[in-house]
């Protein structure tokens, strides 16, 4: 009886969450290179084309695609890419115990992410695409191409009209990352650079993604340079993204507001940012996380007083 109940309440939370889910505003600020990235994405829409998106991490890639999908009031299905995706991730798999009962037809069937935005007519993104093994890049030539899908057992369908695949990547030269093969990068047919924003742009994501606290300019000001400084040091092969100055941010405020401060003072900021660059960052080999991230909070903030 109890287990009943508990299932019940765990089926009307869940109830909640999907819809807090599908009624939550994308945040994204829509200037500069984002707006033309926005624009890029329509016209190649409108043209009939695929586009892909490069960039390092965390400037925003999958989060274009999002917006860009609830603007359009569609859905958006999504997955990222690594040695372990599989064909069947993307399109789907019979579940064997529902085959049992049922045999294999649609009942059986549990689509993927790439499936179910082709059939529902929704944008999908195919996150670090250059990281997949070539022949699950190679299995994307159909959709990609033909806007058709075999669906073992099934049968072939066409996506509908509304389908918009999108891929996104890391720059080929980062670590881990490796090359689209040939045939795929031949089905995409556009390619939109996004690098690290304007430094009021990014102030102005980092505000927005933190409207809780009152975060002043010379705040702001300071979490930028530590986290821009990251970016020209040689000792760093990924440097903080967007995201870690959002974090750094975040973790501050709520550290002040935790020892009812008034202000956020550098000392805090140092604390927040040791906390978390020391695994935002990607450091060359041989040269050891902490010490490296506590000498680059001290470097750049050592010499300024409080905020």
């Amino acid at each position: 009886m109890a287990q009943d109940k508990e299932s019940l309440q765990f089926a009307v939370s869940f109830e909640e969450r999907l819809a807090a889910a599908t009624d939550e505003k994308v945040n994204i600020v829509v200037k500069e290179q984002y707006r033309e990235a926005f624009d890029i994405l329509s016209d190649c829409e409108n043209a009939g084309l695929i586009p892909g998106i490069i960039g390092p991490p965390g400037v925003g890639k999958t989060l274009i695609l999002r917006a860009y999908a609830q603007r359009s009031k569609r859905s958006f299905a999504w997955i990222t890419g690594d040695e372990g995706v599989r064909p069947s991730h993307l399109i789907g798999s019979f579940n064997p115990a529902l085959v049992l009962k049922k045999g294999f037809n649609l009942e059986s069937f549990e689509p993927g992410p790439l499936l179910k935005a082709m059939v529902n007519g929704g944008v999908f993104g195919l996150n670090e695409c250059n990281r997949l093994p070539e022949y699950v890049q190679n299995s994307l030539l159909e959709p990609f191409e033909e806007m058709t899908a075999n669906v073992q057992r099934l049968g072939r369908i066409k996506a509908h009209e509304d389908f918009f695949p999108v891929i996104t990547m890391n720059p080929e030269e980062m670590a881990g990352a490796h090359r689209l093969s040939e045939a795929l990068r031949d089905r995409i047919r556009v390619w939109i650079r996004l690098g690290y924003p304007r430094k009021e742009t990014e102030i102005e994501i980092v505000k927005m993604n933190a409207p809780e606290y009152n975060l002043t300019d010379n705040t702001l000001e300071t979490i930028y340079g530590l986290v821009s400084s990251t970016r020209a040091s040689t000792d760093i092969e990924i440097p903080a993204s967007i995201r870690a100055g959002i974090s750094i941010a975040r973790l501050s405020a709520q550290m002040t507001k935790r020892k009812k401060e008034k202000v956020i003072t550098h000392s805090t900021i140092s604390t927040a940012a040791t906390y978390v660059l020391t695994g935002a960052l990607r450091f060359r080999p041989g040269i050891d996380p902490l010490p490296a991230v506590n000498n680059l909070v001290r470097r750049v903030l050592g010499s300024s007083k409080g905020s």
